[in-house]
């Protein structure tokens, strides 16, 4: 299956900052499943690609003069090997699998995904479950805190990127 993929974060500031420092981990890398055809950063200034110490790719971008919004771009085209156990599936789930204050579910989130995923424990009924968790939520700056549990964000309906991740973990 090939996959493109474009993704774009922007970063607004209410004032001016004088620097900012991203830690970025947005492009694939090669693998026995997943072949990088083409990708693409889209940076206000050039970056050097690392290896952190978990194998990813990262890029490390430093703007030391004064701005009030940094926006980031992603775009590629991978190919992926549906075949072929991804690396990470022969490994143990179980240290990802212990839920948190942040991410135990509720009963409405419970129901929620059940009707989403109808039974189903393939990967199209996680991205069923991303969309339909997308169009339940609206993403709104300031509409939560830091602490917002995934139950308190989900009931509200918005919140921001945490907020949806949590709700997707629960």
């Amino acid at each position: 299956m090939r996959l493109s993929i474009s993704h774009e974060t922007t970063y607004h500031y209410d004032d001016q900052v004088r620097s900012s420092i991203q830690y970025l981990r947005l492009t694939p890398h090669d693998s026995e499943r997943q072949q990088v055809l083409s990708w693409q950063l889209t940076l206000p200034r050039p970056v050097r690609a690392q290896i952190d110490p978990f194998g990813n790719i990262l890029h490390v971008l430093s703007l030391e003069e004064p701005h009030e919004a940094i926006i980031i771009g992603a775009r590629g085209q991978v190919e992926i090997d549906e075949t072929r156990e991804a690396e990470h599936e022969s490994q143990s789930a179980l240290p990802f699998l212990r839920v948190t204050r942040l991410t135990e579910p509720d009963e409405a989130i419970r129901s929620f995904a059940a009707k989403e995923c109808r039974k189903r424990t393939d990967r199209t009924a996680l991205i069923d479950l991303m969309q339909a968790l997308n169009q339940h939520m609206t993403y709104t700056q300031g509409a939560t805190e830091v602490d917002t549990s995934a139950a308190q964000a989900f009931a509200g309906r918005s919140g921001v990127c945490q907020d949806h991740t949590h709700a997707f973990l629960a």
